[in-house]
């Protein structure tokens, strides 16, 4: 099988290991294929792009940004889904289930999520990224190694500022696999209760794993006791605790880490993600979404209001994109969803202020027609009349679908796009 790894390079070796084509390609510098710039369209891509390299099917992993692949909600090559950082960006990728033909997440607590839009995923857990050997030799009693910007993550620093007045620990930030081999423990806090990396990772080094009582998928890999040891999240005292008589029966400590290596090295590496998804591979065949190219105009939205700061060029083709996705849903009748139509106005106001266009305000009144229970394309569709001067008209359609005054409803009417547009739906 020909095999094309969009954004990452994960599993690729694995891949080619057993017997398949591969190439990765994308805009980061270490994929075999770096592309001059995002939103380019899929048959850009392999025509211009591959070498005479055509996919039998496209891999695209997660790189915590909405899809800014063009035309994957039409090709004819299989397409397949990977959301790792699924506990930050579930807003768009429940969505981004729709367009592609199999999806899989990394956080299982977030399935009910892609339910709820109509779109269907399928757990696939994380893995020890890099084998690294254990080591006999302890130099740490516990630790952490990860992000520790009080910024970005004020509840973990605060929590191991706190933890440090109870027992002694090192918290920085660097290479884990310099440090975890040689460390009795390691103790795990993640961002949203997410079965990180450093589950796996920690386990694989050799030390133990402490870490929160979170299930989400963690108790049907592993045991409690068995494999790891967990503390109540953010109780400091519970953390504290559990290093104390962990650190006090070493023999018992480094029976439950050897153990939990055993479990990774079993189960849980790149090897067994590559395996495992080359058999979901077998038999796959195309699927058809009653969202996907709304779904798709939702991600492209998305990503032209983040990135249009910093590239105005590639904001205007995601526009360009969302546009033609709205028609295409359009034309098939799909259906709608309230934050999909929230992105759709902020598409076509955009579109018509960069283009110098009517175009969006055309596909607003065609959408408030065609999805009139969807309220918010009956505003957005009354403010555009009152941008136009055609008030009358702006009142007969307020009268007709609201109770209350025309007056209040105009005020409404501006109220709610302009909060669409300032909103950031940050990636």
């Amino acid at each position: 099988m020909k095999i094309l790894i969009l954004n990452q390079d994960w599993f690729a070796d694995e891949f080619r290991a057993l017997g398949h084509e591969v190439c990765t390609c994308g805009t980061a510098e270490h994929l075999n294929v770096v592309l001059p710039t995002p939103c380019l369209h899929i048959e850009t891509i392999i025509k211009e792009h591959l070498d005479g390299f055509r996919p039998d099917l496209i891999l695209w992993l997660d790189n915590s940004a909405p899809l800014f692949t063009i035309g994957l909600d039409d090709t004819d090559i299989l397409t397949v889904f990977y959301s790792v950082d699924t506990h930050h960006h579930s807003y768009i990728h429940r969505f981004l289930a729709h367009i592609f033909d199999l999806s899989f997440i990394a956080q299982k607590d977030y399935l009910k999520e892609f339910e709820a839009v109509g779109s269907e995923a399928f757990w696939l857990p994380l893995w020890a990224s890099r084998h690294v050997e254990a080591s006999e030799s302890k130099t740490h009693g516990a630790v952490f190694v990860g992000n520790l910007n009080a910024k970005l993550n004020p509840d973990r620093v605060a929590f191991f500022e706190a933890l440090k007045k109870e027992v002694p620990i090192l918290a920085t930030t660097g290479e884990y696999w310099k440090i975890f081999p040689f460390s009795e423990i390691v103790v795990n806090q993640t961002v949203k209760g997410d079965l990180n990396f450093r589950v796996f990772e920690t386990m694989m080094c050799g030390a133990l794993l402490l870490t929160e009582y979170a299930p989400n998928g963690l108790f049907e890999i592993f045991k409690e006791g068995v494999h790891l040891v967990t503390y109540e999240k953010n109780n400091v005292q519970s953390a504290a605790q559990k290093i104390r008589e962990l650190l006090a029966d070493l023999p018992k400590t480094r029976k439950i880490a050897q153990a939990g290596r055993e479990e990774v090295i079993a189960h849980h590496l790149p090897k067994h993600r590559a395996e495992f998804l080359l058999k979901s591979f077998s038999g796959l065949k195309k699927k058809n979404s009653n969202r996907k190219h709304f779904a798709n105009a939702f991600s492209f939205s998305i990503l032209a209001r983040n990135i249009e700061s910093m590239d105005i060029n590639t904001a205007a083709r995601s526009l360009v994109t969302a546009m033609s996705s709205l028609e295409e849903g359009l034309k098939k009748n799909e259906k709608m969803h309230e934050d999909i139509g929230i992105e759709s106005i902020f598409a076509c106001i955009r579109y018509d202020q960069i283009f110098s266009s009517t175009a969006g305000m055309t596909m607003i009144f065609r959408l408030a027609d065609a999805y009139p229970d969807y309220a918010g394309f009956t505003l957005a569709k009354i403010r555009q009349l009152l941008n136009q001067g055609l008030i009358g008209e702006a009142k007969s359609l307020s009268e007709e679908n609201f109770s209350e005054s025309p007056e209040k409803i105009f005020s409404e009417a501006e109220k709610f796009v302009s909060s669409i547009l300032a909103s950031s739906n940050a990636i």
